[in-house]
């Protein structure tokens, strides 16, 4: 898939960078942070009761771009907090984790005592429904068919979303395809209504009107970086990668904290203009200071025979395996 992200042979090397050690690569990336804005810095401030609810919400979704340590012990208290916006944006914020550990940390919302955090613990884990177990698949299903009763007569927007919401991750596409209709014709609208509407087309195999939703979408709010990422991956799936890349580099631009939007658009840049691929893949690991994006950016210099090339894969080799730096030294040679 053009898509994956980059991997090292040792998929177990890939998750210790990721949660041990991406304290101190993104040491090394502070030229792209302030000191105010620091996954440490955010982590704290996600956890600290004395803020104000709205800059921890923010923080939430800040470290849920930059997994380690300190940033999952945040995310795994905020999902108990007291205030049920804090516990919102802490399902997000357990994104980047291992699917076992996001269940058993989101899991437990499913009974939350309010019906948006139930319902949007049970959206997140519907959508890794067919890699869970069966005994997790079965207690999705109660609870979506628990929800789905509850929601069935209710009118307002968001109950009537999230009722569609339910029914295309339970592969009920033609129930929620007739909710997004309607709700596509209300007055009332969000980015996440055309982008869950545009899932719904792609779930069909309508690849046309998936993409067509979100044109729709863009003219709604031409700043929204979630719809121009799934414009890209529309574009994609429809074989028109250089529209793909102009919509991508634009979710970069309105979206320039998230690491995996800026590898994304290396990927897509590169047969266009090398160049802009570069700065995409280095922005990707400056931001995110992971070892997946540091070895993106050695690859793609070694490929080129980039005057840094050298400086990046001995920063690499303090932290990859041998084999890793063997075969970038390869690259670079041949």
């Amino acid at each position: 898939m053009i898509f994956n992200r980059p991997m090292f042979s040792t998929a177990s090397f890939v998750i210790s960078c990721l949660l041990l050690l991406s304290m101190s690569l993104t040491a090394r990336a502070t030229s792209m942070t302030t000191a105010e804005t620091t996954p440490e810095s955010m982590a704290f401030i996600a956890q600290n009761s004395n803020e104000p609810v709205e800059k921890r919400v923010q923080a939430l979704h800040f470290i849920s771009q930059h997994p380690n340590q300190n940033s999952l012990v945040a995310v795994a208290r905020a999902l108990k907090d007291e205030h049920a916006l804090i516990r919102q944006a802490a399902i997000a914020g357990a994104s980047p984790y291992p699917l076992k550990h996001r269940y058993r940390m989101v899991s437990p919302l499913l009974n939350d005592p309010v019906q948006s955090v139930r319902g949007d613990a049970l959206v997140y884990l519907l959508k890794d429904y067919d890699l869970l177990a069966m005994d997790e698949q079965a207690q999705l299903t109660q609870h979506a068919d628990k929800l789905v009763m509850q929601l069935s007569d209710k009118k307002s927007y968001s109950e009537q979303l999230l009722l569609a919401d339910i029914y295309r991750l339970t592969f009920r596409f033609e129930a929620s395809q007739h909710l997004y209709k309607n709700l596509l014709e209300s007055e009332q609208k969000n980015a996440t209504l055309f982008l869950n509407a545009s899932l719904n087309y792609h779930a069909l195999g309508d690849e046309h009107n998936a993409l067509s939703i979100l044109e729709q979408g863009i003219n709604f709010d031409n700043q929204n970086a979630a719809l121009y990422y799934a414009q890209a991956l529309a574009l994609v799936r429809l074989e028109q990668k250089g529209r793909a890349a102009i919509a991508m580099q634009k979710a970069t631009q309105f979206s320039p904290e998230n690491a995996y939007y800026w590898y994304l658009n290396g990927v897509l840049q590169e047969p266009i203009d090398t160049e802009l691929a570069i700065n995409s893949f280095k922005h990707a690991y400056l931001v995110s200071g992971s070892a997946e994006n540091l070895y993106a950016l050695c690859d793609i210099y070694a490929r080129n025979k980039h005057q840094d090339s050298e400086q990046c894969i001995n920063t690499l080799a303090d932290i990859a395996p041998p084999e890793v730096i063997d075969d970038l030294h390869e690259k670079l040679l041949n």
